[in-house]
């Protein structure tokens, strides 16, 4: 896996993590006209014209927050303008939705407010532009690269998050999802002589055994409803587009996670896990990792001079960099958890 330097990593997407940059999706709303005196009027009690009964809603046709005394969307599953849905959580959690794709990714944060009677929805991600993007920057090194981000919630310093695997039906063995995520825990790297960054940070990670379950990631790679136990490992999502690798999904309350689970796109995916990697193939490991590191709460790192950390929102098909983290990645996860 350590055979392709980090010089060399993210061919073929220099430009991935500057298609992302700034590309929030916040909503925009269509309240519904009432045509007075005519036979279309719509009550006033009915609502917003967007909140439709039963199927998704989506993003698009919604305001940025919603008011639960307009339109409950607890329940209810949401699809962003980048394509990711998920079940807004009903149990007072809130949720944070990821997925890597071949070229790029896609977030979706929905955090739900009960005590204001409020819901949040905001969306990030895109497709990676042909050729050099207008205001390139030559990436820096990984172990110089001290760049970083959170997502809206980690776990208490000091936790050790316990998981579960799936194996899916065609999935790869258990090595690189483990590895994974012991790679992000422990802040293994290739930037020291001893192969870990020191301190480690205050979080760690245990395996406990076999899922009867697998993880709460819909066939279309969207987040359904949690059942309390984190799950990581293999999935087949055959509705979901074509070029998604791997979705996580995130439940918070507050700023605290208490659930995250994981899953790798067995579908038409290949999987690179050992010895040379055949063209057009994934290290399960390096993915592994990266998912783990939203896992853990750290969120994608967005610009082209940004490519060479983990927590870029992109991997090349053949790129095992990943699977060791750099200087941001590691700064991210002591700023979250401290050292131990």
């Amino acid at each position: 896996m350590r055979d392709y330097p980090r010089a060399v990593r993210r061919a073929g997407a220099a430009t991935a993590a500057a298609a992302l940059a700034g590309t929030a999706f916040t909503g925009t709303a269509f309240i519904g006209t009432a045509f007075t005196g005519t036979a279309f009027a719509r009550p006033a009690s009915a609502g917003p014209a967007w909140c439709k009964p039963g199927g998704p809603l989506s993003a698009r046709a919604m305001p940025r927050r919603v008011k639960i005394a307009d339109c409950d969307l607890r329940g209810r599953t949401v699809r962003g303008p980048n394509g990711l849905a998920a079940v807004v959580p009903s149990d007072g959690t809130s949720l944070v939705a990821h997925e890597l794709r071949t070229d790029g990714a896609a977030e979706l944060r929905i955090r739900v407010d009960e005590r204001d009677g409020e819901i949040t929805i905001d969306a990030r991600g895109g497709r990676v532009p042909q050729g050099r993007p207008r205001g390139f920057r030559a990436p820096a090194a990984a172990c110089a690269d001290g760049t970083h981000r959170a997502e809206p919630s980690r776990w208490p310093k000091g936790t050790t998050v316990q998981w579960r695997y799936s194996a899916g039906t065609a999935g790869p063995s258990r090595d690189p999802i483990a590895k994974g995520i012991a790679n992000m825990a422990d802040a293994r790297t290739d930037c020291e002589a001893g192969g870990g960054f020191t301190p480690r940070p205050d979080v760690a990670e245990h395996y406990t055994g076999q899922a009867s379950q697998p993880p709460n990631v819909t066939g279309a790679a969207d987040c359904g409803k949690r059942d309390g136990a984190n799950t990581f490992g293999w999935q087949a999502m055959p509705d979901a587009d074509k070029d998604v690798l791997a979705a996580t999904c995130t439940w918070f309350k507050g700023t605290t996670t208490v659930e995250s689970d994981m899953a790798l796109q067995t579908q038409g995916k290949r999987w690179w896990t050992d010895g040379s990697c055949p063209a057009g193939s994934y290290s399960a490991e390096a993915v592994a990792t990266h998912e783990s590191g939203h896992v853990l709460g750290l969120a994608h790192v967005e610009g082209t001079e940004h490519e060479n950390l983990t927590m870029a929102p992109s991997i090349a098909s053949c790129d095992g960099g990943p699977a060791t983290l750099g200087k941001g990645d590691y700064d991210g996860l002591i700023a979250l958890y401290g050292g131990r």
